[in-house]
């Protein structure tokens, strides 16, 4: 007979309140030695309560893997040898004739990538098809419903009004577009989509391909520029929801995709055209096939997963940490599960192998460059990277590195995010408590090989990516560099509810077993209201958050500059636009471009005399009045009598510009 009231489920809410509690308290400087301490009693505590639940074994039972050699691994193996041959031929043929856009060397590049998954998917089918791997719970209707469902809140949430949302436009967006054009018309050959673009930033091409495919079908427009991005972003709700199901259970899945779909900062970053988000789908792809392919140990598994992680170093930067942390897992493996690991042997090669397919004749492009792959993140490292061979210099680097580390610890619910892209912590402190205690129950478990990856990819993110690497005159927490870590953050969070609901599963009776789904179920709405009804009415990009005085000017430069490219805009391509003497923030035509098509717009410096000359039509006229200007408005209002004056703020009621229009029937009607 079960208890009714068992530990494990009754004592949650208490532990979860401590870790929330905590998680306030660090906004509070004062209070944050106490802040830590809760924090760490609560981590302790939900290791105590969940600590010796099981998860599922990483590994097959069965040991052994077929070794017989027939007709069926025959083909097998010569299908994945042409395969690699196809993909050396591609990157020899990159090699010699690097200028093609996609050429031969892509049309080898593909059929390599082909022939490698058939011959994998038959041999799998064929020789793997009896493999004693732990079998998962079948997925039900209601399951594989509720996931359609949480696919779409994530694909809503991301391309509802993409134009609008957010309002500030980024300038790197707009520069992404203009790269994109040399694809779409291109005054020289388009370039080599196995090569980087962008003079200084030197992303790899492919991106900007996908983008210029966008706004060739849709018409070049900021929504048709952000939406490649927000379709990466919201698939990654799929990868995730499988690989905690995985391991921790069908309520760690619903509760981690489920956050994931609606959260502020996942949101934010995958509405935006850039490529920072792309990466943390193929890092989750990759982690689902490779922990599936331990119990599987089914070549296609193996193969996806090397597929995966090569494909990814054709988008963000933040991807060229991915080979050290595969490396430091196939390590850990041998190191700490030997017994299993030596089994694996061909499964370590075919992910290599594929990893390197994947990665395809852009490898060639680096290997001829080698500055470019690791150049960007070592020439902004904030410490020479060296071991301290004095107590001096280990003082001196641990300062250096503590400083930025204890603000991007704080950047997870607290500090706003300081890259001038995201104005907000990470997370809500809600879902920051439920990561405290994730993390615990990760460290606690680190020998299991889901619970060490996941810790690897997070934490190396973190370090490498989040501290070690900035900007000059940036400030710490630098979001943007920890997207690679999105889907490892998800599954830390997401962990004490699958572990609490295991533990209702055991420890309530099932009369009472309704309580788990009704809970979780409401404290997702509630949370999925709070995020959404946050960024779609609250989010603003405020200049005054930002700590760099730098950066600080840039973002108040860019809100006027993107305030008046949406202000023009809305009002259509039937207005001519005047800009009423010197402005201190320049006009951008192309960012107002993506927003509105064919209007014109004329700065007049010299408005005394510049005014009465003008020359009406039959469009609308709107004239804006900068800071220093204010003058001209009853100049204005008496050459031109009729229309309405305005005024243009911020998302926070701070003065921009303003306005005066006159709408086109009351422009025609003064002329005479």
């Amino acid at each position: 007979m079960r208890a009714p009231c068992g530990l494990g489920v009754w004592a949650a809410p208490f532990v979860y309140v401590i870790a929330l509690l905590g998680t306030w308290l660090l906004a509070n400087e004062s209070a944050r030695p106490w802040a830590f301490l809760l924090l760490i009693a609560s981590a302790v505590l939900a290791v105590v309560l969940w600590g010796r639940q099981n998860w599922l074994y990483a590994f097959p039972s069965d040991s052994t893997a077929p070794t017989h050699i027939n007709r069926s691994r025959l083909f097998y193996l010569l299908g994945v040898g042409i395969a690699l041959l196809l993909v050396l031929a591609a990157d020899l043929r990159y090699a010699a004739a690097p200028n093609e856009t996609f050429g031969l060397a892509g049309i080898l590049w593909t059929a390599g990538l082909a022939l490698l998954l058939c011959s994998v998917f038959f041999a799998s089918h064929s020789l793997w098809g009896g493999s004693s791997a732990p079998s998962l719970r079948p997925w039900p209707t209601w399951e594989i419903a509720l996931l359609a469902f949480v696919f779409l809140l994530a694909l809503l949430s991301r391309v509802w009004k993409l134009t609008n949302f957010p309002a500030n436009i980024y300038p790197d967006e707009i520069m992404t577009g203009t790269v994109a054009q040399s694809y779409i018309t291109p005054t020289t050959p388009p370039p080599s989509v196995f090569s980087t673009l962008w003079s200084g930033i030197d992303l790899p091409a492919l991106w900007f391909w996908i983008v210029a495919v966008f706004l060739k079908l849709g018409g070049t427009s900021l929504a048709m520029l952000r939406l490649p991005a927000a379709l990466f972003g919201a698939a990654t709700i799929l990868p995730l929801y499988g690989l905690l199901r995985g391991t921790w259970g069908r309520y760690a899945a619903i509760a981690g995709s489920t956050i994931m779909a609606f959260s502020v900062s996942n949101v934010h970053y995958s509405r935006l055209a850039l490529n920072n988000i792309v990466t943390q789908f193929f890092w989750a792809t990759c982690f689902f096939f490779l922990l599936r392919a331990l119990r599987s140990r089914r070549p296609s598994d193996w193969v996806l997963a090397g597929l995966s992680a090569g494909l990814s170093e054709y988008f963000y930067y933040g991807t060229r940490l991915l080979p050290f942390i595969l490396a430091m897992f196939m390590v850990f493996l041998l190191a700490i599960h030997w017994k299993q690991a030596r089994q694996y042997a061909s499964g370590f090669l075919l992910l290599a192998g594929s990893y390197l397919v994947g990665f395809g004749p852009l490898l060639v492009h680096f290997i001829r460059n080698p500055n470019l792959y690791l150049g960007r993140g070592a020439s902004l490292l904030i410490w020479s990277p060296h071991i301290p061979i004095s107590f001096a210099d280990f003082r001196q680097a641990w300062k250096t590195i503590w400083l930025v580390l204890s603000e991007n610890l704080l950047g997870f619910s607290t500090r706003s995010s300081q890259d001038i892209i995201f104005y907000g912590p990470l997370l809500f402190p809600v879902e920051s408590a439920l990561l405290v205690l994730g993390v615990a129950l990760l460290l606690w478990h680190w020998r299991h090989p889901a619970a060490f990856l996941i810790l690897a990819s997070g934490l190396g993110v973190l370090l490498v990516g989040g501290t070690l690497v900035a900007y000059p005159n940036s400030v710490p927490p630098l979001i943007n560099h920890w997207t690679p870590a999105f889907p490892a953050f998800y599954v830390a969070l997401a962990l004490p509810v699958g572990a609490w609901a295991t533990a209702g599963k055991s420890e309530l009776e099932r009369q009472l077993r309704w309580i788990l789904p009704a809970t979780i179920g409401i404290a997702l709405l509630l949370l999925g209201w709070c995020n959404l009804n946050f960024y779609f009415h609250r989010y603003y990009a405020d200049p005054e958050s930002l700590k760099s005085k730098a950066y600080r000017s840039a973002q108040q430069n860019y809100e006027v500059q993107t305030a008046q490219s949406r202000y023009s805009a809305s009002l259509g391509r039937n207005y001519e636009v005047f800009t009423i003497g010197q402005s201190p923030w320049p006009y951008d035509p192309v960012t107002t471009r993506y927003l509105v098509k064919e209007q014109k717009w004329t700065v007049l410096t010299n408005p005394a005399t510049e005014l009465a000359s003008l020359t009406r039509d039959n469009k609308g006229m709107a004239f804006l009045f900068f800071a220093g200007n204010e003058q001209y408005e009853e100049m204005t209002h008496a050459l031109f009598p009729g229309g309405k004056h305005g005024e243009v703020t911020s998302g926070h009621g701070k003065h921009l510009f303003y306005t005066y229009v006159l709408p086109p029937p009351e422009a025609q009607a003064t002329q005479k």
